[in-house]
């Protein structure tokens, strides 16, 4: 006789009832710790960080080749390839557009006219915000630019039968105003045009002896000669800028020297590790510079007796700066600083999370953003 099946245990409701209680209750007490957390932590912090979609308000996208081809001007940008200039809207919109041929063009943006020219050949095209203003070729091949008051425009030219010449032509017609020539003093490093729109001076390397001698020559705004100074220096002297009272001062990589017509002797002379750029602000000179060859750099002021004020950290790399009175804006990789230079604060960092190529002013409260990405309009607060 088979004997009888025990009965199969169950549980009871009473404790089926506990565990859905106890279910609840767990639940309920995640809900009350998750609204007990903040949203974000602030930190306290001199600046503030803006993302790339606070940013992307007006604009428009494009990749990294294009990129290279934009530059900022008035309220767009200047689109540069090797067979057409276009000016277009900050929304991508083709203003209009000029049929060029140049085997490796450039810009130099001035304050309200730009310059396309060619680095490997002689032609150059000069425009507005309306359209094309002037055209034409010169002898040598175009190495570089530079706009001065008024209509005045410098071209500095490399020619077979020259160590360098200074073209100053009308940038409302293209035609020539007067040559400078240099066959005794080097090769045309730069040139620049004083504060006081009287004169401009020229950057010259003299590399006839053994050391390399950097020269400096002024001359009036009518071709006149003003004065030569052969500093006791080797090296090379690109960068020309001036102080807030108007006084010359001249920077290779690694060295400022602060000149005097006046004076066969600087009125100072600073040696940094690593300099990048000095640049002149209504406010004064912002000297871009490294602590070492390497690393991250800083903006210093520079008085005009060649002290550094306090260092404003950046990244690691920097464009090219932009100005409008005391501001200086320049991008480093991702981020976008403005620096005040009155003030000698950063009046914003802002992250694009695209790597920065070139930016400008549009006014003083805002800035057009050149990224690998795409054009931004950015509010300066």
């Amino acid at each position: 006789m088979t004997p009888p099946k025990a009965p199969l245990p169950h549980r009871s409701k009473a404790s089926l009832v506990v565990l859905i209680l106890l279910a609840f209750l767990l639940l309920a007490a995640a809900v009350v710790l998750a609204l007990s957390i903040p949203e974000q932590t602030v930190l306290p912090d001199a600046t503030e960080s803006i993302d790339l979609a606070a940013a992307a308000q007006l604009g428009f996208a494009c990749d990294a080749t294009e990129a290279q081809r934009l530059y900022p001007f008035a309220q767009g940008v200047i689109k540069l390839t090797h067979n057409r200039l276009a000016y277009l809207a900050i929304d991508g919109s083709e203003v209009f557009a000029q049929e060029i041929d140049m085997a490796s063009p450039f810009a130099v943006v001035g304050s309200n006219r730009v310059l396309a020219a060619d680095r490997d050949g002689t032609s150059f095209v000069i425009v507005d915000e309306t359209g094309l203003v002037a055209s034409g070729n010169r002898e040598g091949r175009i190495a570089g630019a530079t706009f001065g008051p008024g209509n005045y425009l410098a071209l500095i030219e490399d020619r077979h039968d020259s160590t360098g010449v200074v073209a100053i032509v009308d940038s409302t017609t293209g035609d020539l105003t007067y040559e400078c020539h240099f066959p005794e003093s080097g090769y045309v490093l730069a040139v620049r045009f004083t504060p006081d729109g009287q004169a401009f001076d020229v950057a010259l390397v003299n590399a006839d002896g053994l050391v390399t001698r950097p020269v400096l020559k002024r001359f009036a705004l009518d071709g006149e000669a003003l004065g030569q100074r052969i500093l006791d220096a080797s090296g090379l002297y690109p960068s020309l800028a001036y102080d807030e009272d108007g006084q010359l001062v001249i920077s290779s990589d690694s060295r400022l020297t602060g000149v005097d017509y006046a004076s066969d002797q600087p009125r100072f002379a600073l040696d940094l590790p690593r300099i990048e750029s000095v640049t002149a602000t209504a406010s004064g000179l912002v000297v871009l510079a490294g602590e070492r060859v390497s690393g991250k750099l800083g903006l210093y002021p520079l008085t005009g007796t060649g002290q550094l004020g306090l260092r404003t950290q950046i990244g690691e790399t920097a464009t090219a700066p932009a100005v409008f009175g005391s501001l200086l804006a320049l991008g480093s990789s991702t981020r976008v600083f403005v620096y005040d230079a009155q003030g000698q604060t950063l009046r914003l960092d802002a992250n694009l999370a695209a790597e920065i190529v070139r930016l400008a002013f549009t006014d003083s409260q805002t800035l057009t953003v050149v990224t690998s990405t795409g054009v931004r309009r950015l509010t300066i607060p």
